[in-house]
């Protein structure tokens, strides 16, 4: 059972740019629905600790995370951002930033593996969060 995704996003910009976007805590918390990120106005770096809380009414939902490397691209270098998540919704993120001919290639992967999700429904869960990935990933680098 695959509990792993990949989104794939090119845009027109440099790559320090969409860099910037995509460790920016406060994009995620503006592209993700439902979702605060904290602590408000930091940029991802190595040994950050940070908390993704998601709220729909009275339920709440805290995932606790890690970065665990974040090398921003230089000349010829993709940049390359590691982060564990803990908590309700325990896995690893992979994002690389790679300068392209046409501008900037992000590529996210994720594993999830939610405690609450039967391991049977991980797939489907997995080709869920694929999809609400790839729109808000497109609203923090696009």
């Amino acid at each position: 059972m695959n509990d792993t995704f990949e989104v794939r996003v090119q845009v027109p910009e440099a790559a320090h740019v969409v860099w910037s976007r995509l460790i920016d805590l406060d994009a995620h918390s503006d592209a993700i629905p439902l979702t605060r990120v904290t602590p408000v106005g930091e940029k991802m770096r190595q040994g950050l600790r940070f908390v993704g809380e998601t709220s729909l009414g009275p339920i709440h939902m805290n995932d606790s995370m890690l970065v665990v490397r974040a090398d921003a691209p230089t000349d010829g270098h993709p940049g390359r951002l590691v982060v564990e998540k803990f908590g309700p919704v325990a896995g690893l993120v992979e994002a690389s930033v790679e300068q392209v001919a046409t501008g900037t290639l992000v590529i996210w992967r994720q594993s999830l593996r939610p405690a609450w999700l039967p391991k049977f429904l991980r797939p489907a869960g997995a080709v869920v969060a694929k999809i609400a990935y790839g729109v808000g990933l497109h609203k923090i680098v696009g």
